[in-house]
């Protein structure tokens, strides 16, 4: 009966760990803005979006109130259009004719400067945490089936 607890509760535990993100659902038509990548080097290509437009719309894109580029709104309101960003480096804003979002853009300079080194890893540690409540949950699993095996040898 143990055994079964246990095991039932190693699996609602592993379900909870490794159970995917929720992801918030927006209501279609909803008045936005996103793009493909917010930190560019200058002559970089990028995906801009604006939702929330009206159905057959033309959408212009500006980088700082110049034009960027413009794009036609499908049948849900969206409008996407692949741009170019030239500048130099700094923060830019993005907007478009369709609706009062703005999209913070960061040029930066043309590749990595001598001296620096590229960032590599991650700052989150709770794949980790995740990794190890699961190898825990096991081991005590590992520790009370031997415990039942080592009772039940004994009695034979």
């Amino acid at each position: 009966m143990i055994r079964r607890i246990l095991v039932l509760g190693a699996v609602a535990l592993a379900m909870l760990v490794f159970a995917p993100a929720a992801h918030a659902q927006y209501p279609p038509g909803t008045p936005g803005a996103s793009v493909s990548d917010s930190t560019v080097s200058s002559g970089d290509t990028v995906t801009v979006t604006a939702t929330g437009c009206d159905v057959g719309s033309t959408v212009t894109f500006y980088l700082n109130g110049a034009t960027l580029g413009s794009a036609v709104a499908d049948a849900d309101g969206a409008a996407s259009a692949d741009v170019v960003i030239t500048g130099s480096p700094g923060t830019y804003q993005i907007s478009n004719s369709c609706n009062s979002a703005v999209i913070d853009i960061t040029i930066t300079g043309a590749g990595v400067t001598p001296g620096n080194l590229a960032r590599t890893g991650t700052d989150s540690s709770l794949p980790l945490a995740k990794i190890a409540i699961v190898l825990i949950a096991a081991g005590g699993l590992l520790v009370v089936a031997a415990r039942d095996r080592s009772k039940k040898s004994v009695s034979a």
